[in-house]
């Protein structure tokens, strides 16, 4: 019987590994994000519409993290591969709900800079108030940002993971004929 390489990442973390430490990220991240979103959403006035759906996105990462997980523990590839489709699927759907999301947030800036004057004239509050708006644009865009570029990553570790399964389900479902001339 032949042996199938272990593929790897940063170097030298066997692929399975990583499957199973970005399942177990993803349902702690997924649903700390959307309890995080749930309890913020009271507090959400413009961007309601954005805010649930991230709420929902992030809450199927956590689902979806679920069948990653067990498809890395018992090394099973049709859990693998469901994982994978169902994660890149996931990157997409969050890649327009962000770009959503901070659109809403780019539109709803000046009523919240308003907001945050509440009629003050003094130059140095609006100031304030600019740099207030503006940094939070910078931290939610380069928020996800990071975010895609860290799922992205992940899709291509759980590829990887699943054609090693691939290959090691081709490698033991090999009959050797000895009685052939």
């Amino acid at each position: 019987m032949s042996r199938v390489q272990t593929r790897t990442f940063c170097c030298c973390i066997p692929v399975r590994a990583g499957v199973i430490i970005l399942s177990i990220l993803g349902i702690i991240g997924g649903a700390g994000v959307s309890a995080v979103g749930i309890i913020n959403l009271k507090r959400s006035e413009g961007s309601r519409t954005a805010a649930i759906l991230q709420i929902i996105i992030y809450l199927l990462l956590a689902l979806v993290s679920i069948f990653g997980l067990t498809g890395g523990i018992i090394r099973k590839l049709a859990f693998i591969r469901v994982y994978l489709a169902m994660l890149i699927i996931h990157l997409l759907f969050s890649m327009g709900t962000g770009m959503y999301a901070i659109h809403r947030n780019f539109k709803d800036a000046p009523k919240y800079i308003s907001d945050c004057a509440s009629g003050s004239k003094d130059a140095g509050v609006i100031k304030v108030c600019n740099d207030g708006a503006a940094l939070l644009k910078g931290v939610m865009i380069a928020s996800f940002i990071v975010g895609w570029l860290l799922e992205t990553w992940a899709c291509v570790i759980v590829a990887r993971y699943s054609k090693q399964l691939a290959e090691e389900e081709a490698t033991n479902s090999i009959v050797k004929d000895t009685e052939a001339w």
